[in-house]
């Protein structure tokens, strides 16, 4: 999965979750007996194991269609990873080495080498977090003891809050996709996908999750590990990863570099960091309700190019962005001409909302504004720009 540049919402802001987590390799035994309090406590308090290998099977369906996807995953938590998929005669090998990632693509032949961001949590890490995110976000509802794959399990059951909407929500990933979780509860409704059911199935001494399922709004997941081991021991070979190995060159290696995020607190702050002056559209121009919420720079080396962004956003978290960059963006989203002010753009509609893009002066512009404002709102912003052209 790679990161694109859009906004400020990418793959990289999942990164920078506040989060308190034990030393790796300690582990957490639950009281005798399933006292739901307690287990509370204890999986809010779980640090993840050093180690994990097993064979992960994955059913994913969505209004009636399901794909079934089968991984052997060797897993620690210092970050190196290798995940072999198949799923429907498509292969796959990742491996991450804690410094880049490769990505094999066994089926057509492809390679893809990404440098790997210092800060992310490793995969097991990632799924300690994401019970943490359960228990802010539901009631622990039941618990059972039962057997997965041979291992003794607590069977916990997460509900929403009774007689509540999904108005705010967070998003947990399964396999490559992302599905919502409900924070805050209102009578309005929205068009993301909510999941208002939650089973996590816990290794009893561990408190590793061995299987957990998520249903709503049409969709069911169900993940389980199975011949699980839990700090067995891994070779370090098992993350090397050699392009030559699987028939390849470095010459046919596609390197992807990820870009240097920085975060300021003023506009003024943002214009002297960076080579260009950051449009900032006057408030008359915004729609109603949005206050500026972050003003992010990005430095993309394979591009050899700089952008602000500045991200605006609706106490229903609703998000219009404006994006100053001194070069054209490697994967720009096209559309219809348009005319923004005396210069010439394109405007496309994409499933999240609405993305305008022109240049001047010899510096590039975006405006991105969420279906859920008025048609025009983008133009309406690009052309509020005092931008001489």
């Amino acid at each position: 999965m790679f990161v694109g540049d859009r906004d400020g919402r990418s793959v990289l802001s999942v990164l920078a979750l506040a989060v308190v987590l034990l030393t790796a390799g300690c582990v957490s035994v639950p009281s005798a007996g399933p006292d739901p309090a307690t287990l509370e406590d204890e999986v809010a308090a779980a640090a993840p194991p050093d180690e994990v290998t097993a064979t992960v099977v994955s059913t994913r369906t969505v209004d009636g269609e399901t794909i079934r996807t089968t991984e052997a995953v060797w897993l620690r938590a210092d970050g190196r990873s290798r995940i072999e998929t198949e799923s429907s005669g498509v292969g796959t090998v990742i491996v991450d080495d804690e410094t880049q990632r490769w990505h094999y693509d066994v089926t057509h032949d492809w390679v893809t080498r990404l440098e790997t961001d210092p800060t992310a949590l490793s995969i097991l890490e990632g799924l300690y977090v994401q019970q943490q995110r359960y228990l802010e976000a539901y009631e622990m509802t039941a618990v059972e003891e039962e057997a997965v794959d041979g291992r003794d399990t607590y069977h916990v059951t997460f509900d929403p809050p009774a007689n509540e909407t999904i108005e705010r929500s967070i998003s947990v990933s399964i396999e490559d996709t992302e599905y919502v979780i409900p924070l805050a509860t209102s009578d309005v409704e929205h068009a993301e996908r909510g999941a208002d059911r939650v089973e996590v199935w816990y290794d009893q001494e561990t408190l590793f999750p061995v299987k957990q399922t998520i249903e709503g709004d049409g969709v069911v997941l169900e993940r389980t590990y199975r011949n699980l081991s839990i700090d067995g021991g891994i070779d370090d070979e098992r993350f090397d990863f050699d392009p030559a190995a699987v028939g390849g060159t470095e010459t046919d290696v596609e390197s992807i570099a990820l870009p240097s995020i920085d975060d300021y607190e003023t506009l003024t702050a943002a214009d002297e960091a960076v080579p260009f002056t950051v449009a900032e559209p006057p408030a008359g121009a915004l729609p109603a309700g949005v206050e500026l919420d972050s003003i992010t720079g990005y430095e993309f080396p394979d591009e050899n190019r700089t952008q602000v962004s500045l991200q605006y956003r609706t106490a229903d978290d609703e998000t219009v962005s404006v994006t100053t960059s001194d070069g054209p963006r490697r994967f720009a989203v096209g559309g219809e001409a348009v005319p923004v002010g005396t210069a010439r753009g394109t405007i496309a509609e994409t499933e999240e909302g609405t993305e305008l893009q022109w240049s001047c002066g010899g510096s590039y512009y975006s405006v991105f504004v969420e279906d859920s404002f008025d048609d025009g709102t983008a133009v309406t912003v690009g052309e509020s720009l005092d931008l001489d052209c």
